[in-house]
């Protein structure tokens, strides 16, 4: 059946929600005449407004698209509604470029961003018509996974042919040409011959070769690579509907909880110049009237006031409002804040993360609660009436202490004059490559009853709180090895799709899933001794073991780390591994 003629004749789309989520044809697409070309198709395994917001897919199109015999397209996992309707029409999984059904492209490329998108890219795969496990699959696309869960890929190693670790902008381009260059290998079903060719190439780990020692694909300089000045602009509201330009790349503070931090070190500034020359261009070319400056800590970028400041010059000529990501907790970035904002001030974001001093030296959170009050005040100084607040329960050597340091420190933020005070609790989930990979996830009953002392913030504050059983169940997938596969197929025949999404979490599910299983999630949530051989050992990020452990002991001890930007080589071991360096303007 044609897929296009099926959208427009069947009533489909007057039947579901949000229809503009599966017609494609937005401003900037790019199509190609796919003919002796080789077919790749980026999958987001989430509604198109998650995926729609996702720069990393957006570089990748861009990039692969840029090649002459490389045609690239997208897909998104359609919503419960249009995924039954789609089901029963017998509509695969297709393009929104060409309305290509995915299983006639040779590569599909699906990201990793979040651990419960994984019973997602299940779907993704059965309504494309191809088999879940590698092991069924001959003539079908290869299935490449990328993103920054493919620091521990080995929960859902049994689904992909291969993953790509680390910068994807390095390591696709050299794939898709081996690719390209071998396809008879794939077309005439010699899969293996190629998945053991590809195994060869820098960022590439072939699970069912076995486990491979395998690094990470890094771009050294940031500037090396074009910023993105046409994307697709969509017909429908996304959750980050706003022009983008990554200014960096990576952060060096060291938080010890956070994943992302140790993933893509080291820093990579993009120089000024080049950000400043692609803005013009970027919002001719979109017709956005909001721009947001993106990076793990814009608020660090080495030269971010002068770039506030001539920026400036062109938004204001031109009526385009302007956003940074992150607001540092100090005075700074209070007025790095209150430069960029327009006259209405919505409200700033910080994120304390834990409630007492003692703890936030655990962590590595360089923060002092004088620094906190005193950036609220600034704010409030300079006309801002809300805040948000963001912590987390369940980190290592946690007492009672702390969780009503929690509720004091929020009390005071609120007296200091604010209109409104949010206090966003999440649960803290041991990351895979962090110095906290070793560390005891706690249980949900156990993070209710913390919940329970929270619950005096409801007084002065607005208090949301994370689903305990959502992180539990993240928690497994993320410290998770093959075993755990079985676990989330089971999960997804039962099913558990959207679990991202809260109303569509089953906690239930998962718990049947594993015990079918036999699987015993505490052996996933434990301590872990800092000796003890992890699942995800054989993937190397170029931090080495050793500064792991030693961090680990030092947030122990409450001894701080400094940020190797400012203080001198921490010997994590990346750039030493890489032979790189922090790129700085």
């Amino acid at each position: 059946m044609d897929i296009y003629r099926w959208l427009v004749q069947s009533g489909t789309l007057a039947r579901v929600r949000k229809p503009s989520r599966y017609i494609g044809k937005e401003l900037n697409l790019v199509r190609k005449n796919p003919e002796n070309k080789l077919r790749v198709l980026l999958a987001f395994p989430d509604t198109y407004e998650i995926g729609m917001s996702h720069i990393g897919l957006k570089l990748l199109y861009n990039l692969l698209n840029s090649e002459e015999y490389i045609s690239a397209e997208r897909t998104y996992l359609p919503w419960k509604d249009m995924f039954y309707e789609m089901k029963k029409a017998g509509i695969p999984l297709y393009s929104l470029e060409s309305y290509t059904p995915a299983n006639e492209f040779h590569i599909l490329g699906i990201t990793l961003q979040y651990e419960l998108s994984y019973t997602n890219v299940l779907g993704l795969l059965e309504l494309s018509g191809i088999p879940l496990f590698q092991k069924d699959r001959t003539k079908e696309p290869l299935i490449i996974g990328g993103g920054p869960c493919t620091s521990n890929p080995e929960p859902v190693a049994d689904f992909f042919d291969l993953f790509v670790i680390g910068d994807g902008e390095v390591a696709m381009l050299e794939l898709a040409k081996l690719v390209e260059e071998n396809l008879e290998l794939l077309k005439s079903g010699r899969r293996q011959e190629l998945l053991s060719m590809l195994s060869e190439l820098s960022g590439v780990y072939v699970p069912s070769l076995a486990k491979r020692k395998t690094g990470k694909a890094l771009i050294k300089d940031l500037n090396d690579y074009e910023i993105i000045t046409s994307p697709i602009v969509p017909f429908m509201n996304i959750v980050h509907d706003r022009a983008v330009i990554e200014i960096m790349r990576g952060c060096n503070r060291g938080c010890r909880f956070c994943q992302a931090g140790m993933f893509y070190r080291p820093v990579r500034e993009r120089k000024p110049e080049k950000i400043l020359q692609a803005i013009e261009t970027l919002i001719s070319k979109t017709g956005y009237e909001e721009l947001s400056l993106l990076s793990l800590s814009t608020m660090d970028y080495s030269k971010v006031e002068e770039l506030v400041s001539r920026a400036q010059k062109y938004f204001k000529k031109e009526h385009v409002g302007f956003s940074l990501p992150s607001t540092r907790v100090d005075s700074f970035g209070v007025e790095m804040a209150s430069k960029i904002a327009s006259i209405r001030k919505t409200g700033l974001t910080f994120a304390p993360e834990a409630g007492t001093q003692r703890l936030r030296n655990v962590i590595n959170k360089n923060i002092t609660e004088e620094e906190i009050l005193n950036a609220v005040a600034s704010a409030i100084e300079k006309g801002w009436k809300r805040v948000k607040l963001y912590f987390m329960i369940g980190l290592p050597t946690e007492t009672d202490e702390d969780i009503n340091g929690i509720v004091a420190l929020s009390k005071k933020i609120k007296a200091l004059g604010l209109k409104q005070l949010t206090v966003s609790v999440s649960i803290f989930i041991p990351k895979p490559h962090t110095p906290f990979q070793y560390a005891r996830q706690i249980t949900p009953p156990e993070a209710r009853k913390k919940f329970s002392i929270l619950s005096r913030i409801k007084r002065f504050a607005q208090l949301h709180l994370h689903d305990p059983g959502k992180s539990y169940i993240e928690g497994v997938l993320s410290r998770g090895d093959r075993q755990v596969g079985n676990a989330i197929y089971k999960a997804y025949k039962n099913g558990s799709l959207f679990d991202e999404w809260g109303e569509e979490f089953r906690l239930s599910t998962w718990i049947r899933a594993f015990e079918s299983c036999k699987i015993d999630i505490e052996s996933y949530s434990r301590e872990k001794d800092v000796e003890e051989e992890l699942p995800w050992d054989h993937i190397s990020l170029g931090i080495s073991k050793a500064f792991l452990r030693e961090e680990y002991e030092k947030a122990h001890k409450g001894e701080p780390t400094r940020d190797c930007r400012w203080n001198g080589c921490t010997l994590c071991g990346v750039c030493q591994e890489y032979r790189t360096i922090n790129v700085l303007n």
